[in-house]
């Protein structure tokens, strides 16, 4: 791996403890000191989830409960300092009455996200005092559908959790390498505090359909499911190494230059169907996030429309563009000067997000990564068009600005499942638009999906 390889980075699960048999966090110190380049995990965060003392010194300043003698009381719970999976668990450990809830917790680009909770819920007549994971329990009794797991929805203890986890990540200190981990807490009875117990670098993700639970909540309630998981590892990855730096810059000058001549984009096809169809036969009440907002073709829409109470966000690459009239009237201001990709990641929730004439400049794992986080945010709405690009305005552009930034989104969406909860309302496709640079026609389809209302969807909380 470390010499004549040809990959650009290679995708680790070296889950190796200190007492394990196999390759862990000194193989991941080793290929870091060689230069190359690992995705997940470094090894400074793999030890830190191995030693538990250490890792209880880190969090604990910053106000993360921990397995710690309180005043008349023995600790949450005891394991070993350097073990897993409660190993070591028995019926004699020190204990509280309470619940068992763990959650996935990852790097999207320079934000940390928690997934979905969920709690471990044992046999009604299970004695309270026995109610826990052990080994046995984790990986042979759950398997066998004896203990069930499900996701915790409601408020605000779902929340909490996601909370607690997210925060436990940051005070660890494993933001920087496109980290993940599996944070397993305990939930007391009565007060409802949240005792974090351990971090697992390596979560169980990628396993064979239907073994783990962790693989059972990405499949049911990540958008875009695994594939799409993997994506935003990857995305993360390449964010943080700014490795799109050059293309952002290109692509900026490129329309710093067009804007003053962008004004004659207002009669293309794919701006004609956002003012004729999209703006007009939608719901847009509310707050709207427009990505790739440009001099503010969308918003200019949604005001003709009638939608004239709704606030608009806008994001764009070009800060030539934000300084248009249309950009000044309809949105917030200012415009938000950033690559679409890396600022939705951070971004809070909206109503409605939308994104016009901008999917076609993102490759396909980071269009993929910020599809997903579009759908983890939108209340409402999620509403695109993805350009189906020929090769021939793709090869034109490269030779006009010097390198790749144009792609072709229509495979990777088209293996992008309608996520859990929504409904997909419009497809559309169409021509969008004759580029006047290379002389290409340019196809492609719109897309609107919808939240689908509580009282339409019948779910279950089971996995």
């Amino acid at each position: 791996m470390c010499e004549g390889n040809t990959y650009d980075m290679f995708f680790s699960c070296m889950w190796g403890e200190p007492r394990a048999n196999v390759a862990g966090q000194e193989a991941a110190a080793y290929l870091e000191s060689k230069g190359v380049k690992v995705l997940t995990n470094t090894a400074c965060a793999m030890r830190l989830c191995n030693d538990k003392p250490a890792f209880y010194a880190k969090v604990k300043p910053a106000g993360i409960r921990v397995p710690a003698n309180e005043a008349n009381r023995f600790p949450k719970i005891v394991k070993l300092s350097d073990g897993a999976n409660s190993e070591t668990l028995d019926y004699d450990s020190d204990y509280i009455r309470g619940s068992e809830v763990n959650v996935l917790v990852m790097e999207m680009g320079r934000a940390v996200v928690a997934l979905e909770p969920v709690e471990y819920v044992f046999p009604a007549a299970t004695p309270a005092e026995q109610a826990f994971l052990t080994f046995e329990n984790k990986f042979k009794t759950v398997g066998k559908g004896v203990i069930r797991t499900k996701l915790v929805t409601d408020e605000p203890r779902r929340s909490r959790i996601r909370e607690m986890a997210q925060d436990t990540f940051k005070a660890a200190g494993m933001q920087g390498g496109s980290g993940w981990c599996r944070v397993d807490m305990r939930v007391a009875e009565g007060s409802g505090k949240i005792y974090v117990l351990e971090i697992n670098a390596f979560p169980t993700v990628f396993y064979p359909r239907g073994l783990f639970t962790s693989d059972k909540v990405v499949e049911q309630t990540y958008p875009g499911g695994h594939a799409a998981l993997f994506d935003m590892l990857l995305a993360t990855k390449l964010i943080q190494d700014k490795a799109y730096h050059t293309v952002h810059d290109a692509v900026c000058a490129f329309f710093n230059d067009f804007s003053t001549r962008y004004e004659a984009a207002w009669d293309m096809p794919t701006i004609q169907t956002v003012r004729s169809v999209i703006s007009v036969d939608y719901d847009w009440a509310g707050s709207v996030l427009d990505l790739a907002c440009g001099s503010g073709f969308p918003g200019n829409a949604l005001f003709n429309a009638g939608w004239t109470s709704s606030v608009i966000t806008g994001v764009d690459i070009c800060p030539e563009m934000a300084t248009s009239d249309r950009a000044k009237r309809y949105y917030q201001q200012p415009i938000n000067i950033e690559p679409i990709e890396e600022f939705i990641m951070d971004a809070g929730p909206y109503d409605h997000i939308a994104c016009f004439n901008g999917f076609q400049y993102l490759s396909p794992v980071v269009f993929a990564a910020t599809l997903s986080r579009m759908f983890m945010l939108a209340r409402k709405s999620v509403t695109f068009e993805v350009d189906d690009t020929p090769q021939e305005h793709i090869d034109r552009t490269k030779s006009r600005i010097g390198c790749v930034a144009i792609h072709n989104n229509t495979e990777p969406m088209s293996r992008f499942p309608t996520p859990r909860g929504w409904r997909r309302v419009l497809e559309r496709s169409q021509l969008l638009f004759h580029s006047p640079n290379t002389g290409v026609d340019v196809h492609g389809t719109f897309y609107r999906f919808e939240k689908v209302d509580t009282h339409e969807f019948v779910e279950t909380d089971w996995l």
